[in-house]
């Protein structure tokens, strides 16, 4: 099975990483693939180019068999619509499409493009993120959309929500970036490669 990893990744940092790992191993994937956003609906812009930030994933995964990167939402352009891309990995996956997401993105499902259709054809990794919790999840889904198939730790992927109780690494993009604005250090909050490539193309230097 293929799991499918969405986000702007801007940029990508070892808390995705990590934590795609982690996914890989407890839900036995036999590869995570990445797909940055072109433009995310729920977001206004992005800060580095799309070519830059699957540059930056590129270098960032390039020592792992099971990982890869997407430029579908890229070549496709304007907002990318998780329904859409959830259609286009159905034409091309045996199975039903599997999303990977942090807590704090489902509970802003109801925002959406066709959120009830999403549920009926793709499966979702839910990881936990800051005191986030399988109750949490439960209750949202199950009072914006009547939808209880809902599993926690369950290894076995059939159909439904995963709430995956992973481990909880403190660190964002919007950190790294704001780090590099005020020239701070951000050594071990990505990998050395992107560290390098954010310094060499001058990335996150100002405010958008």
């Amino acid at each position: 099975m293929i799991a499918l990893f969405g986000g702007s990744f801007d940029p990508v940092h070892l808390g995705h990483l990590r934590i795609a790992e982690d996914v890989r191993e407890f839900f036995g994937l036999e590869k995570i693939v990445f797909i940055p956003a072109f433009i995310s609906p729920l977001k206004s812009f992005t800060n580095a180019s799309a070519e830059d930030r699957v540059n930056m994933l590129n270098l960032a995964i390039k020592d792992n068999p099971f990982f890869e990167v997407s430029d579908y939402e890229i070549k496709k352009g304007g907002k990318s619509f998780t329904i859409d891309t959830a259609k286009h990995y159905q034409q091309i996956l045996s199975h039903k499409p599997v999303f990977i997401l942090g807590s704090d993105s489902i509970l802003t499902l109801h925002k959406w493009k066709n959120p009830d259709e999403l549920l009926k054809i793709a499966n979702f990794i839910v990881v936990g993120r800051g005191k986030d919790n399988y109750k949490t999840i439960f209750q949202y889904l199950k009072k914006m959309f009547n939808f209880t198939d809902i599993y926690y730790n369950e290894k076995n992927i059939k159909n439904g929500v995963y709430f995956y109780d992973s481990r909880r690494i403190d660190i964002s993009s919007t950190e790294i970036r704001e780090r590099v604005r005020l020239n701070k250090s951000i050594k071990y909050l990505t990998t050395k490669e992107v560290e390098d490539y954010i310094h060499r193309k001058n990335l996150y230097r100002s405010s958008p």
